[in-house]
């Protein structure tokens, strides 16, 4: 009598998406070793200049909290892939019953895709690397931001997720927000701030703003009255949930706020790829995703 086959189902490694901006700093002089003579030439070339920086031999992802390694493993047109490990200790049984500690270098990929209409980064979660990927995104942000500030640009990086997310939050308490903040990033695509009735382009070429705080407050007795069909707040959460920003939100009688930037989008691939060094079939898919 045969034996039932059972199927084989292949393992998956998980990533989470974040959306960069670059703005240019308009107070700073434009006259960068001569290469650029106001702020639209330097906006135009944002992407170059984060290119160079990025795949400099000498350029490092560094953290403060950390011992990491990282490695420019591959790249792709617009796409880069960096390897980037984190020294951590491994506790071991040996075959006598004695026990000992060993250095261990778990790893992950971070993968980025610097096409100026998409400018999005996927970490790979692995927490015996990384607690979350908010520590990665942290680390990012911090060692991209310190080279490119060089070139009177800012670097900005906030997770992209569904906007269900926080309608169903305002679903779930309707007469319990007693406050709501948008943390929002100026825009430099004009393909995720098309919605948006606030006009936060006109407000940094106004004021060179980078991010821009709105706060919604209840009276002391009273709470928040959000409307999905509002235009205005529908445009905001849009915006910011294609990676333009962040929310929080706070209940009544309630420290614990709602964080928009604890769910960030996912996406699976198989793990055998990366075993393999499969770099053509991973840089099909990633193209595919991060678009």
């Amino acid at each position: 009598m045969s034996k039932d086959i059972q199927p084989t189902f292949a393992k998956n490694s998980t990533f989470e998406v974040f959306r960069y901006q670059l703005v240019v700093d308009k107070t700073m002089p434009i006259n960068m070793f001569g290469k650029y003579e106001n702020a639209e030439q330097l906006r135009a070339e944002k992407n170059n200049i984060l290119k160079d920086i990025i795949t400099k031999d000498t350029f490092r992802f560094t953290s403060s909290n950390s011992s990491i390694k990282s490695k420019l493993v591959h790249q792709s047109g617009d796409m880069f892939y960096f390897k980037i490990s984190a020294k951590r200790t491994a506790h071991i049984y040996r075959e006598d019953f004695t026990e000992d500690t060993i250095d261990n270098y778990p790893n992950i990929i971070v993968a980025i895709n610097n096409n100026p209409d998409v400018q999005k980064i996927a970490i790979q979660t692995n927490t015996t690397a990384f607690k979350t990927s908010q520590i990665v995104r942290n680390f990012i942000l911090e060692s991209v931001d310190a080279k490119i500030k060089d070139f009177n640009l800012g670097f900005y990086l906030d997770p992209i997720y569904d906007k269900q997310d926080f309608w169903n939050f305002v679903r779930k308490y309707p007469q319990q927000i007693k406050q709501i903040t948008f943390d929002l990033i100026s825009p430099n695509l004009s393909n995720i701030s098309k919605d948006l009735t606030v006009n936060l382009r006109e407000l940094y070429e106004d004021t060179n703003t980078h991010r821009t705080k709105i706060e919604l407050n209840a009276e002391p007795e009273s709470v928040l009255d959000v409307k999905e069909g509002s235009k205005f707040v529908t445009g905001i959460v849009d915006y910011s949930a294609n990676g333009g920003g962040s929310i929080h939100a706070r209940l009544v009688g309630s420290r614990k706020k709602y964080n928009t930037a604890e769910n960030p989008a996912e996406f699976n691939i198989e793990e055998k790829l990366f075993k393999d060094n499969n770099w053509e079939e991973l840089d099909k898919q990633f193209k595919d995703i991060l678009i």
